[in-house]
């Protein structure tokens, strides 16, 4: 690789990944926030928490990384033609093409850095987070019992837990419970641990007793060796977890294991959703397409730099906006499937046209400059002929 596309990379590499740690972090705040409303704030452990956190991040890369590509080719580029540096590339005998390679080599490996997100590791860290979120969901009131503490697990019902022992054992626990309207239950025990009763969670308390009817008159105590709590702890039974799209592989997407047992319009939905994921992973691509033709086409100067910029964004933000259309024409009963596919194909075959003659409007290519040639009579190949039959002889 010549140097200066070692240094056209690497400029484009550093403001790629400095524009994608600053975007990315505001979502990753974001998205972690909106994930600790999602589980009622019921993780006590930062370090759990922070792992989980981490689930997310190839989910957000996904969306984040087109936008980051599109940010760091603007600012680089643009930056190079005021001072410019592009100017002198150009006039040393650098092409458009040569010029635009650096970037399109980055957006290339984006690309295939964006498939294995896309096919292996976000469909796996969702299913790893769905999972755990159903276990915090499945095991509340452990999450909830803090050692030291009067721990509300539930309406009518607190655990006091002085101790955990290094076995795992709850030690000198009290449990009140008013669930009942007519009366209240306090146990005592010296020590206690979680179990499983028909898939049900409970607490097997060791040497202790229980003290009825608190709120009454009448009062009553009983000393028991062991004793299995369950009232109070109830929780649903798990039931088998089913995964949206975004978390399923993609071969799961187009060829359901289950294909007998789903109905059409889920079946389908499957389907449109594995398609648009392969068409998405070409987004860096065809963004990197996309700017070099907008920016390396036509005379560099300081004057034409923000109408290139805007005509930039304006072609990106349309490609989004004609892919998600034709993404929900797809989707609908009577649409092609194929078609997610047309928007990506069109915008690379446009850039790459536009980016090899400079722009159609001076530079149009040679086929269209036959058919302009026939609409207006002229033979462009005898033009030259012609014209100079007309100049009299001096």
């Amino acid at each position: 690789m010549p140097r200066y596309a070692r240094y056209l990379f690497k400029q484009y590499l550093i403001a790629f990944l400095i524009i994608t740690l600053m975007f990315g972090g505001m979502v990753y705040i974001v998205q972690s926030v909106q994930l600790l409303d999602k589980i009622d704030g019921r993780i006590d452990n930062l370090v759990y928490f922070f792992g989980l956190t981490l689930l997310l991040l190839p989910k957000l890369l996904v969306h984040v990384i087109p936008l980051s590509m599109l940010a760091a080719l603007i600012s680089v580029k643009q930056r190079m033609i005021n001072d410019n540096e592009l100017v002198i590339l150009s006039a040393s005998g650098q092409n458009r093409w040569q010029l635009a390679a650096p970037g399109l080599l980055l957006s290339l490996g984006l690309t295939f850095f964006l498939a294995l997100m896309e096919f292996q590791i976000q469909p796996m860290t969702m299913q790893e987070l769905r999972e755990k979120r159903k276990e915090i969901a499945d095991n509340l009131f452990v999450n909830l019992i803090k050692p030291g503490t009067f721990s509300e697990i539930g309406k009518g019902l607190t655990i006091y837990v002085n101790s955990i022992s290094e076995k795992g054992l709850y030690e000198n626990i009290i449990i009140y419970d008013a669930t009942q309207k007519d009366r209240s239950v306090v146990y005592i025990a010296e020590k206690a641990e979680i179990v499983q009763n028909n898939n049900q969670p409970g607490m097997r308390l060791i040497k202790g007793k229980v003290l009825q009817d608190l709120q009454q008159d009448s009062k009553g105590s009983l000393s028991f060796e062991e004793y299995v709590y369950q009232n109070g702890l109830e929780i649903k039974k798990p039931t088998d977890i089913r995964f949206k799209a975004d978390e399923m592989y993609l071969k799961d997407l187009l060829n359901p294991s289950n294909k007998s047992q789903l109905d059409p319009k889920t079946l389908r939905k499957y389907v449109v959703s594995g398609h648009k994921r392969i068409a998405n992973i070409l987004t860096p691509l065809i963004v990197g397409m996309i700017v070099s033709a907008c920016i390396l086409t036509g005379i560099f100067g300081r004057n034409g730099n923000k109408r290139r910029m805007t005509i930039c964004i304006i072609l990106t933000l349309g490609y989004y906006i004609t892919a998600m259309i034709f993404a929900g024409l797809a989707d609908s009963k009577s649409g092609i499937i194929s078609n997610i596919y047309l928007p990506p194909v069109l915008a690379l075959i446009f850039a790459s046209l536009y980016l090899q003659y400079g722009g159609f409007k001076n530079n149009w290519p040679p086929i269209f400059k036959l058919m302009t040639a026939h609409t207006t009579n002229a033979d462009p190949y005898n033009a030259d002929l012609d014209n100079a039959e007309e100049k009299p002889n001096d």
